[in-house]
């Protein structure tokens, strides 16, 4: 897994970040980074409890559950801009279907 520096411009894209005050961004952007995530690979799973709002900067997650329920989010479009599944415990296993790229913030910095 590879990151890369986050950037104000980058965090505005998402919900509820652009509406934080410049200060309170600035910080946030000290303390985050891209990830990289391979096809195929899990971001989470369904059941887990994990104090992180996760964002879809680029690629496509597949969103499924133990009932067969399943969608794809893709990074870049309306749907992606608020914290992907944000529901704990996780509702749905988010693996992706191509390389992804994804912020990660310890709910706590919100």
């Amino acid at each position: 897994m590879t990151e890369r520096l986050v950037t104000l411009d980058l965090l505005r894209r998402f919900a509820p970040l652009e509406g934080l005050k410049r200060e309170n961004l600035a910080a946030l952007v000290k303390k985050t980074e891209i990830r990289m995530l391979e096809s195929g690979n899990v971001l989470f799973r369904e059941g887990d409890s994990d104090r992180r709002a996760y964002y879809l900067v680029a690629g496509s997650l597949e969103l499924a559950n133990k009932a067969g329920d399943a969608r794809v989010l893709r990074g870049g479009t309306p749907e992606a801009r608020p914290a992907i599944a944000p529901v704990l415990p996780r509702r749905a296993t988010a693996k992706a279907l191509d390389n992804v790229q994804y912020i990660s913030i310890d709910t706590d910095l919100l």
